[in-house]
């Protein structure tokens, strides 16, 4: 049965902004964003919070904390519209008018997702709380989504936050969930310095864990090491030349026959003395020992004017 609703102008004083009961972000996303603030001062609140009364005069927050914060802060405004839930609604229902209000949205996160469950589980057990929510996410109903979805609680506040705001996959974000503390946090400064995409952070973490491994010691004194610092600390380098050059050293510690190899043909490429324009490569991984040289031809009439030549070559070879 839906719940029951009233329509109220609420007195901002009478709401419980310290009660964080139903809020499903995480500290970091609390505060209004620059979007939200310019919305509320253009054209007021659109949405109307929903509260919970609490006691005779106090309200409880279900939704909306944002958008009252913002009235709060751009329009100075003393009150609001808001839709009221009676008291006597269960905490476990002002949760799922949450999860509802968050889903028609249209973006809520894996933290969100989350905190959502941590909560719920409170007042029901792990089989009711998957067949009952986890379809509403685009999940089947097994309790394993259900602790993929709570690992992620494991995490430090501020890298909850940055998969929350996007910034750290949440598969990486598992990944790290792996590694000790000194570990996860000094992979993760890498990771914001150079602001890395996905396919990079998978990629530095596995190679990360891997040498770490191999080596018998930790990512963070691995990516201690003066050649890595050397990388991340000149200011006249951009970020890209920087990700680079270091997913450039970690191929070659996690390969280095490979790394090798490559040195020697570069010096092999270095005794033709081609031509600028002309470029030589090897086949992939040196799997086997194929060189191709490629000529570039402005158009197909310049490779017409000089293919007689180059077929003449050819046959005598």
């Amino acid at each position: 049965m839906p719940p029951t609703f009233r329509s109220s102008l609420v007195n901002l004083r009478h709401i419980n902004f310290q009660d964080f009961s139903n809020s499903l972000t995480p500290e970091k996303a609390q505060e209004p964003s620059n979007a939200l603030l310019e919305s509320v001062a253009r054209s007021g609140i659109l949405h109307p919070p929903i509260l919970r009364e609490q006691g005779l005069t106090m309200l409880e927050i279900v939704t909306g904390r944002r958008r009252l914060l913002a009235a709060q802060q751009t329009m100075h405004s003393i009150s609001a519209i808001c839709l009221l839930l009676p008291a006597d609604t269960l905490p476990v229902e002002a949760l799922a008018i949450n999860l509802e209000d968050t889903l028609l949205r249209g973006d809520i996160t894996v933290v969100e997702q989350a905190i959502f469950f941590r909560k719920i589980l409170v007042y029901m057990n792990e089989k009711e709380a998957s067949h009952r929510f986890l379809p509403l996410l685009g999940l089947e109903p097994h309790r394993h989504h259900l602790h993929t979805l709570l690992q992620l609680l494991g995490l430090e506040e501020h890298l909850m936050g940055a998969v929350h705001e996007g910034q750290l996959h949440d598969g990486v974000a598992r990944e790290l969930l792996a590694l000790n503390f000194t570990d996860r946090l000094s992979l993760y400064e890498v990771m914001e310095i150079l602001c890395l995409s996905v396919s990079n952070q998978k990629k530095i973490t596995a190679t990360c864990r891997e040498l770490a491994a191999r080596h018998n010691t930790s990512v963070m004194a691995l990516l201690c090491q003066p050649e890595v610092r050397q990388i991340l600390d000149p200011q006249e380098t951009n970020i890209p030349q920087k990700t680079a050059r270091l997913m450039q050293w970690l191929t070659e510690q996690r390969f280095p026959s490979l790394a090798a190899a490559e040195l020697e043909f570069r010096a092999f490429a270095n005794t033709l003395k081609l031509p600028k324009a002309l470029t030589l490569s090897h086949s992939p991984s040196f799997e086997q020992d194929q060189v191709h040289l490629s000529i570039p031809f402005a158009n197909r009439q310049e490779l017409c004017k000089v293919w007689p030549l180059i077929a003449n070559v050819l046959k005598l070879s």
